[in-house]
């Protein structure tokens, strides 16, 4: 797939229809689709979508949720609401702001969980039913659903409850289903704390004004974003939790701390296993985490990471406008070039920091070159996440080019040199499955820019084929002698004072095994704090 470059371009047609998505209807469903657009990107974030519920052929369709993310094998179900806290006694008015906010969302996100799972082909994104979901949703053997309610309306009345605070709902695993509001059932209820609220469905999470934006923001990939929630889910519901201050403190909590699988998530305060019946109380800790200075420095080493984000809005971009080009003669299909930057997507903050670094070298180095630059990135045999190797060829288009076939010939040349390439990688790194290679011609204020995307994936390859690719790179004069060229990181850079204490740096590049020390390193400042 090519981004069309410096107006027409012979030889490549344009590939179909724009992808019309809805924006949400009212201006806080409005500010979650840019949350979530931010977050999970808009070629897998579905405002208001439909489902097909004519009544012999005729009607208008019935909105599915306020928001689909589908990310396989990932569906994220938010619906989302905002109701005015009532002005009355307290536990009425939270009986009565659960009811409309939360409870009536979770059912919404259930019936749509349903839907999705029975009628798989019936999702439409206008409310006529006319325009189908432009992605397959996942099969239901893998499929992971999570649903999300975002209520608002309480925050202030919160914040008056608990004297201060960010107004988030306090999270209580031992409130379950109806006890939430049924004040007359059970004589009494609890406002403000929110636990399970449907404990035989999936998992229902609740996002508040104030916890929305913090957790979107600070778990920025559908990766980061989901990894949460699945251990999250999986805490509250394993009786450890006893109590969060907020949906924050959670966040905080598990952002400190790595498993023995290298991932975050819930494990013991003392680093040891959990005791039989143990539970714990989460509390202060969101504002001692954005306040240490590794949190600070992290965010800082993280800005390089958005450059993969800006490679995958370039492709997607295209995608949903219809305004991807192929070489004549070629085929396209959306759904499998969702495929290929679903790897790119899926690609966590952390990682994303380690190939925004190497993209950025690339483009530096082969900005000058005389031909092409490669920069590879692979994960060495038996490390974590080494499915899916990615590279980043750098291909200027020099004048002296004009004369050997213009433009069509150099776009041609580059996709043939990224294939090569990409085969030999395979060839060479039997451990992977696929490469995902992004080539490009770097921007320049004289002309404009290109850019394709390929996925190739490992196969048994013939000798015949294997000497076809040595030879080919030979050729070409690629992949000769390669090594993994791997940039070590660590996602909480340590800080060093300096002699006069005055000041503070970030050390250089540590070993990637490192990366568990560190995090608990910013768990025991936030403990000392």
């Amino acid at each position: 797939m090519v981004r069309k470059p410096r107006g027409a371009q012979e030889g490549a047609t344009p590939l179909r229809a724009a992808v019309i998505r809805g924006k949400g209807i009212t201006a806080t469903e409005q500010e979650l689709v840019v949350l979530a657009e931010r977050s999970f990107l808009d070629l897998w974030s579905y405002p208001n979508p439909y489902r097909d519920q004519k009544v012999g052929g005729t009607g208008d369709g019935k909105e599915l949720c306020d928001l689909l993310v589908v990310c396989d094998p990932y569906v994220l179900i938010f619906s989302e609401r905002n109701a005015a806290w009532p002005n009355r006694p307290l536990e009425i008015s939270w009986s009565q702001w659960f009811n409309n906010a939360v409870f009536h969302s979770a059912k919404q996100t259930k019936g749509a969980e349903r839907w999705l799972a029975d009628y798989p082909d019936r999702v439409f994104l206008d409310r006529q039913c006319t325009r189908t979901l432009p992605i397959d949703l996942p099969p239901l053997d893998r499929r992971v659903v999570h649903r999300i309610v975002v209520a608002r309306g309480a925050g202030n009345a919160c914040r008056e409850y608990f004297n201060g605070g960010t107004g988030s709902l306090v999270v209580r695993p031992d409130i379950i289903g109806d006890r939430h509001w049924n004040r007359f059932k059970y004589g009494t209820v609890e406002p403000f704390c929110v636990g399970d609220i449907d404990p035989e469905g999936s998992f229902v999470h609740v996002f508040d004004d104030g916890s929305l934006s913090f957790v979107m923001s600070e778990l920025d990939t559908i990766t980061d974003f989901t990894a949460y929630l699945d251990r999250k889910s999986e805490f509250v519901r394993s009786g450890k939790l006893a109590v969060a201050e907020s949906e924050e403190d959670l966040v905080a909590y598990y952002a400190v701390r790595i498993n023995e699988y290298g991932d975050h998530d819930f494990t013991h305060p003392d680093e040891r296993p959990w005791s039989e019946g143990e539970r714990i109380a989460i509390s202060k800790t969101f504002i001692n985490f954005i306040q240490n200075p590794q949190y600070t420095a992290k965010k800082r080493a993280d800005e390089i990471s958005y450059v993969w984000d800006e490679l995958i809005k370039k492709f997607s971009g295209h995608m949903l406008d219809g305004t991807s080009l192929v070489p004549d003669g070629h085929s396209y299909d959306l759904k499998q070039s969702e495929t290929a930057l679903r790897y790119m997507a899926k690609e966590n903050r952390f990682q994303r920091r380690i190939h925004g670094q190497a993209v950025v070298g690339a483009i530096n180095i082969g900005r000058s070159a005389e031909h092409f630059f490669f920069r590879s990135m692979i994960g060495a045999p038996g490390s974590k996440g080494n499915e899916t190797g990615f590279f980043v060829l750098v291909f200027p288009y020099l004048d002296w080019m004009e004369d050997q076939g213009g433009y069509q010939h150099y776009r041609k040349k580059r996709a043939e040199i990224a294939v090569t390439y990409g085969e030999a990688m395979l060839l060479q790194c039997s451990h992977l499955k696929r490469m995902v290679g992004v080539s490009l011609e770097p921007p320049s204020k004289d002309r404009g820019s290109s850019e394709d995307l390929l996925q190739i994936e490992q196969r048994d390859w013939t000798p015949e084929e294997q000497r076809e690719i040595k030879d080919a790179c030979k050729a070409m004069g690629i992949a000769q002698n390669f090594t993994e060229n791997q940039i070590s990181d660590q996602e909480f850079p340590e800080l060093e004072y300096a002699p006069d204490a005055t000041k503070q740096r970030e050390l250089g590049p540590n070993r990637k095994e490192r990366r568990k020390a560190k995090a608990q390193s910013l768990k025991r400042n936030q403990k000392k704090r």
